[in-house]
């Protein structure tokens, strides 16, 4: 009954964010968050259709609709990074081709899965060692991102502020609960489909304060470095990226 309520609670305040956000225009301001938003309301109100009158159709669906919403979460960081940036061409830039280039790897995963391992007994555990690496990849995206704001002292407004502490608050919670689910095995299921859905509530009551209006992004004066930085910075991300494609292709192999 509790998760219940929360799913009722969510799909409102996802309803009114989406709403505010056509009248006041944000949503051309954020389109790859509200894209997500929007996915993610438009999925809920079919599952809960589907759990209403079509129960058989419910596992389906909602397997289905969290591979899409894992592919749209991840222009959430994308846009983080966009507006963090945005007077900072060169690092955006790179950022931008490397954040595209793990979205890429993602989506390949996330279609060719399904193909490589058609139901097979270790498919949904598999699926969930999955899902626990695309959503690491970004929190270390959104980990770098707080690192570049810190340390170069780059002002960021209210919009992103809270966009980067309510995904944070719903990312590192799957992380964790996917974490100790691979190790404790499906027994821990029970305290996983209630923590996430309460995080993913959190997020949207932050959400809820910090995009209620435009909040444009401060100019700071302290600038990003020169090539030096830039090229640490791109050589950093590159063993990164590295790092993350043989952990995937491991991942990958049965």
């Amino acid at each position: 009954m509790a998760n219940m309520i929360i799913w009722w609670i969510a799909i409102s305040l996802e309803l009114v964010l989406v709403i505010r956000a056509v009248r006041s225009a944000l949503i051309k301001k954020y389109p790859f968050f509200f894209l997500y938003l929007s996915s993610v309301l438009l999925c809920d109100l079919l599952l809960y259709c589907a759990y209403k009158l079509k129960p058989a159709t419910y596992p389906g669906l909602s397997h289905q609709s969290e591979v899409l919403n894992l592919i749209l979460g991840y222009g959430i960081v994308l846009e983080i990074f966009r507006h963090v940036l945005s007077r900072y061409p060169g690092v955006e830039r790179f950022a931008r081709i490397a954040g595209l280039f793990v979205f890429a790897l993602i989506l390949c995963f996330a279609v060719l899965y399904p193909l490589m391992f058609p139901g097979t007994p270790r498919t949904h555990a598999r699926y969930s060692f999955i899902e626990r690496d695309f959503l690491s990849v970004q929190s270390i995206f959104l980990l770098g991102i707080l690192g570049i704001i810190y340390y170069y002292g780059i002002e960021v407004g209210k919009n992103i502020r809270g966009m980067i502490l309510g995904y944070g608050v719903w990312l590192g919670a799957s992380v964790i609960m996917l974490g100790f689910g691979s190790y404790v095995g499906y027994s821990f299921n029970a305290i996983r489909i209630f923590v996430q859905p309460f995080a993913y509530l959190s997020s949207l009551v932050v959400w809820l304060d910090a995009l209620w209006s435009y909040s444009p992004i401060q100019v700071s004066n302290p600038e990003i470095g020169g090539d030096a930085d830039y090229e640490s910075l791109a050589s950093a991300t590159r063993e990164v990226i590295g790092d993350m494609r043989a952990h995937l292709g491991k991942v990958g192999r049965p």
